[in-house]
């Protein structure tokens, strides 16, 4: 496991600020608070709830309840996950030896994005130990969120283009053409600079209904990484002996 160092964003805040929410509610009543701090979207993966619309959202515990039955209905032991990320972390629990090595999940209220993974095209790849974990323990380069990247990335270049052509056209000398196209140029471009923000918002719609596809396709490499993902594992956990899955009370006694 090669770990690079953390990159230092100057400004960079953490994806999810909790709010102050009632005390003393079961967990399932907090679903709406979740949502609302995790801007809609899972805490491990980044998906959000409109891009995933053949994947439902769950509330996960950060700590797995039968691991710390004590933090079930604690707010800040809360996560909104995505049901594909939330199934693989299970009643995963790194033991402490393996915490003090750096060896957990990465959590986003309290852990900053951008010092633990890298963007590299489709992939991320990790800068510590937390994103290692969390990146295979999770499969967090599973075929669906590569398809995504891929999507938003194209999303995001389509609204730079459309940027880019509107200022060429608003800053284009109108003196330059002919006396009898000004008119009728001037007043496209102010109808071409009125509908950015129609255009962008088109341009959007049509790239998250692309978006919906993907998870609903046949994972072809699923089968080989689950077994490299599972010997990374089953390596690592040969590295600090103890329980890595949360246990009831009875099986610990």
């Amino acid at each position: 496991m090669n770990t690079k160092v953390p990159k230092k964003v100057e400004g960079e805040k953490y994806l999810v600020i909790r709010s102050n929410v009632p005390k003393d509610l079961d967990y399932p009543k907090y679903r709406q608070y979740l949502r609302y701090d995790f801007c809609y979207l899972c805490a491990y993966c980044t998906i959000t709830e409109s891009e995933a619309s053949s994947i439902r959202f769950t509330i996960d515990h950060y700590e797995p309840q039968n691991a710390k039955p004590e933090l079930k209905n604690e707010y800040d032991n809360l996560m909104w996950s995505c049901d594909s990320c939330n199934t693989r972390k299970g009643d995963r629990c790194p033991p402490q030896s393996a915490r003090e090595d750096g060896i957990r999940f990465f959590r986003p209220d309290k852990d900053v994005f951008t010092e633990h993974f890298e963007l590299l095209e489709t992939k991320i790849s990790h800068l510590t130990k937390a994103a290692w974990y969390t990146i295979e323990a999770l499969d967090l380069n599973r075929q669906g969120l590569r398809r995504l990247r891929d999507i938003r990335k194209r999303l995001y270049a389509c609204d730079e283009a459309v940027l880019a052509g509107i200022r060429a056209l608003t800053t284009f000398q109108i003196d330059r053409l002919p006396t009898n196209i000004r008119g009728p140029a001037l007043r496209a471009i102010k109808n071409i600079d009125e509908s950015q923000e129609e255009i962008a918002a088109r341009l959007e719609q049509i790239l998250r209904e692309d978006a919906r596809s993907p998870f609903l396709d046949e994972d072809l490499d699923a089968g080989k990484r689950a077994i490299e993902r599972g010997e990374n594992l089953r390596e690592l956990e040969a590295l600090h002996p103890g329980v890595w899955r949360g246990r009831n009370s009875k099986e610990k006694a």
